[in-house]
């Protein structure tokens, strides 16, 4: 199961997310691929993070996309609901130093979120060009992700570089978008797809679903078709045990 795991924004059931110390533990282990989200600071420097605001990650509420990198960069980026003081000499991590950490496993892939407060605030064409050129080094290993669809349509139409939709809701609507997108990847989070009765959409994609803490869970993902699994606990159900079979007799 190894080779179909996600590293969702490194492994934050144990390191703080989108952190270089959580990227580096998960890639040392031998991960196949990692997850991470990018924003745009008020002067145009991408950093990982999932959300606009800082709240979670610093304690502190300060918004990306208004806020220039200077002030951001000296903040304790820790986590410290989550660790308490443990990581207090982390800091939000820039993609260009996330860029430099991928080089140093060249085997591994990397999906990069373009987050919709960004695209927003700085326009689709300033975020995907800036992104596009940071990750320029590491591009053979990188795939854009988003929930955004012209956003992706614009990274189609100006980069030759694999895409994937996250899908904001399971529907024909968007069945239809999907198939006029074309994309190498369609993720969907595990509570937005429809039972197993029902098949999962036919195309040239492969299925990411998220986020699975379950070896069991992901397994039966895997079963019913899915090609790719995004968990907060990659170390973990990368060495979970495979299930035992009962010879039949």
């Amino acid at each position: 199961m190894k080779s179909v795991l996600i590293g969702h924004r490194g492994e934050p059931d144990n390191w703080p997310e989108n952190s270089l110390a959580g990227f580096e533990a998960v890639l040392a282990a031998g991960a196949s691929y990692i997850e991470t989200d990018v924003q745009l600071t008020a002067d145009g420097i991408p950093v990982l993070s999932h959300d606009p605001g800082l709240l979670r990650v610093t304690g502190q509420d300060i918004v990306i996309p208004e806020t220039p990198y200077a002030i951001i960069e000296p903040i304790p980026a820790g986590y410290p609901e989550r660790f308490g003081n443990k990581y207090q000499s982390f800091r939000i991590t820039r993609l260009e130093q996330f860029v430099e950490l991928l080089k140093q496993w060249p085997q591994a892939k990397a999906f990069i979120e373009i987050k919709h407060a960004s695209l927003i605030t700085h326009g689709q064409s300033r975020v995907v060009d800036t992104v596009m050129e940071t990750i320029r080094p590491v591009a053979t290993q990188c795939m854009l992700i988003s929930f955004d669809c012209e956003a992706l349509v614009y990274i189609r139409e100006h980069y030759r570089i694999p895409i994937g939709w996250v899908l904001p809701e399971w529907s024909e609507d968007n069945r239809s978008l999907a198939n006029e997108l074309n994309p190498e990847y369609l993720f969907c989070n595990h509570k937005r797809l429809p039972p197993e009765s029902e098949a999962l959409w036919q195309g040239p994609w492969q299925w990411a679903v998220y986020t699975i803490n379950d070896a069991r869970e992901a397994r039966s993902w895997l079963q019913r078709g899915m090609h790719l699994i995004e968990t907060n606990v990659i170390r973990q159900l990368m060495f979970a045990p495979e299930p035992e079979h009962s010879e039949g007799g």
